[in-house]
């Protein structure tokens, strides 16, 4: 198995250009194959994927690691495993491995579910393959073009002096409190999602909306836009379809809360919880 270091270096690219020595992400879904020893992920080198026996259905180009040209292999459902690994969904691997690893496994995640999810073209009909040159789907019989797509959501929290705006998802397994978030809708700017999104979950209005920065999220293809915005005005009302608990916390007494690491949200709310700690600083101005 190959390891890689918390230096390694990622870089996205479409196509293999370089023809670099090829190394292997497996997937299957949303499953990784790991290292059942290290519990790391398993990424193998072009011997070891010749003589594991591992039945393949696609490979996909995901980009360079280090001086490597990284590949995500889709596993048959069928395919036996390299001895001493197995497959463990990539949710449960997150704090664990490596933050340089979120970016690798999130792509390779991402094109595997595009391509599964585009084997026919969405025009005529007729079969796609993937194009030789351009990340995208094919359709040799009119020449349509299927590229992978992201739906952007925004994700905000929201402040109100020394309080941050916390929700549970009825969906999330433990009672974790969250930021909120929601899907951009057509023909709609971020700011004015935003605004709708807080209102239809909670109920009230914010302004001041501040972009904090973004994060890739394939549960689906998702890009997370991530803000900070200041309550203007309502009442907090949890609309009980989604958000079955809102509520305000003073940041000294906050309840769990997803992890910084791994998460626009957590880095959001550690992001405030810092810049009011330093407040409270002799001498901070």
């Amino acid at each position: 198995m190959i390891t890689l270091s918390s230096k390694t270096i990622f870089v996205v690219e479409n196509t293999d250009t370089k023809q670099l020595e090829k190394i292997y992400l497996v997937v299957k879904g949303e499953d990784l194959l790991i290292d059942s020893v290290s519990q790391n992920l398993a990424l193998i080198d072009n011997d070891q994927y010749k003589w594991s026996g591992m039945a393949v259905k696609t490979e996909h180009f995901i980009g360079y690691l280090d001086n490597n040209s990284l590949y995500a292999l889709e596993l048959d459902n069928e395919s036996l495993l390299i001895p001493e690994t197995s497959l463990k969904p990539f949710r449960t691997l997150l704090g664990i491995i490596p933050d340089a690893y979120f970016g690798i496994c999130s792509r390779s995640i991402q094109l595997v579910e595009w391509n599964g999810k585009n084997k026919y073209c969405g025009t005529c009909g007729s079969e796609t393959s993937l194009h030789l040159v351009e990340k995208a789907m094919l359709c040799k019989d009119c020449n349509n073009l299927i590229f992978p797509r992201i739906s952007p959501c925004i994700i905000v929290l929201v402040t109100d002096n020394e309080r941050l705006l916390l929700a549970h998802n009825k969906n999330f397994p433990t009672k974790i409190f969250s930021t909120l978030a929601g899907f951009i809708e057509v023909g709609e700017t971020v700011e004015e999602a935003i605004q709708r999104e807080i209102f239809e979950e909670v109920s009230i209005k914010v302004k001041n909306c501040q972009y904090y920065g973004s994060q890739s999220w394939p549960f689906p293809s998702q890009l997370m836009l991530g803000f900070h915005a200041e309550y203007e005005e309502g009442d907090l009302k949890p609309d009980g379809e989604e958000i079955d608990i809102a509520e305000w916390f003073h940041y000294k007494s906050l309840p769990d809360v997803p992890p910084g690491r791994i998460s626009i949200s957590g880095r959001l709310i550690e992001s405030y919880v810092n810049k009011l700690t330093k407040k409270d600083l002799p001498g901070f101005t």
